[in-house]
């Protein structure tokens, strides 16, 4: 993440999610001292549809939509405290493709969006925010409808690849503009490869194989994981409360999403591209598991450029 954004752009689609999503945008850039940009795209199918229904050229409903929708967008958004000199868009389009495109064009470093969208209810992110964070080339805030307030509970998903190190100063920086009070968990969440046999390889070993393979002893391998935890942990801001957790766990998303359940974590700050170094849609498996059932608000950082 970087953890220093001028300019963050909040896609806003009028819903209850996306207000709160907003006024996080708005706290973010006031501590940043970053530009804030408000996006609201009119999803042009819809409204094609509705002009077919009217019997209206698609042409004059654009028109109409836009002056409406300026004018209801600068109603919503004077519900809002909002940083001076914020900026505002307004388009007409499909909006995955609208909000992509107003993320590169503006050279935003920071996008937040509603977790679930207009009409979303129930755990896991809605189609078009979980689409965002696969595709979006910067990092993206989703928040959860219902958090308006502060971040006091954060945890920092650690896989102790080369990326760690950014998802665990992504979260640093999350608690310091959220407040003193922030507390963040460093969550690891590890498997005994011994729990997993007899398996399939990824190359289609055999269960006997893999048993035959030499395996870290588990306590030695608890070990190696808190040191790990310990280590990002010195990183962290004088003054800031940190906790090192780890979890077992057959599958990292689920155990990251339970741990945030239990722990009553307001924000899973997790990164986009894995151990593997392979891409999953532009977002790891265990990041994609996490979004189909956080319950909280989350942050995917994607790779730092290089």
């Amino acid at each position: 993440m970087n953890t220093k954004p001028k300019l963050i752009l909040a896609a806003v689609d009028f819903s209850t999610g996306s207000r709160n999503a907003l006024e996080h945008a708005a706290r973010l850039a006031a501590h940043h001292g970053a530009k804030l940009h408000v996006l609201h795209i009119i999803d042009s199918m819809a409204l094609s549809m509705l002009a077919e229904k009217r019997r209206e050229p698609f042409e004059s409903a654009v028109s109409h939509a836009l002056v409406s929708g300026r004018k209801s967008l600068a109603e919503w958004l004077g519900h809002s405290n909002l940083p001076a000199g914020y900026e505002v868009t307004l388009a007409v389009g499909a909006p995955l493709h609208e909000i992509l495109e107003h993320v590169k064009n503006l050279r935003a470093d920071l996008l937040v969006a509603g977790v679930a969208g207009a009409g979303g209810h129930g755990d896991g992110a809605g189609s078009v925010a979980a689409k965002l964070a696969r595709k979006c080339v910067v990092d993206v805030l989703l928040v959860r409808t219902g958090h308006s307030q502060t971040f006091s509970r954060i945890i920092a998903a650690l896989d102790f690849s080369v990326h760690s190190a950014h998802v665990a100063a992504a979260a640093y920086a999350m608690a310091a503009a959220n407040g003193t009070e922030a507390v963040v968990d460093l969550l690891h969440v590890w498997t005994d490869p011994g729990s997993m046999l007899p398996a399939i390889g990824v190359f289609g070993e055999s269960g006997l194989s893999l048993a035959q393979a030499p395996l870290q002893p588990r306590e030695e391998l608890l070990q190696s994981v808190r040191t790990s935890l310990h280590s990002h942990a010195e990183d962290a801001p004088a003054g800031l409360r940190v906790n090192e957790v780890a979890v077992e766990h057959r599958k990292a998303g689920e155990g990251i999403a339970e741990h945030a359940r239990a722990s009553g974590a307001e924000l899973v700050v997790i990164g986009a591209l894995g151990r593997t170094n392979l891409r999953y849609l532009l977002l790891g498996s265990t990041a994609e598991r996490l979004l189909a059932r956080v319950t909280c608000s989350v942050l995917v950082v994607k790779p730092a450029a290089e």
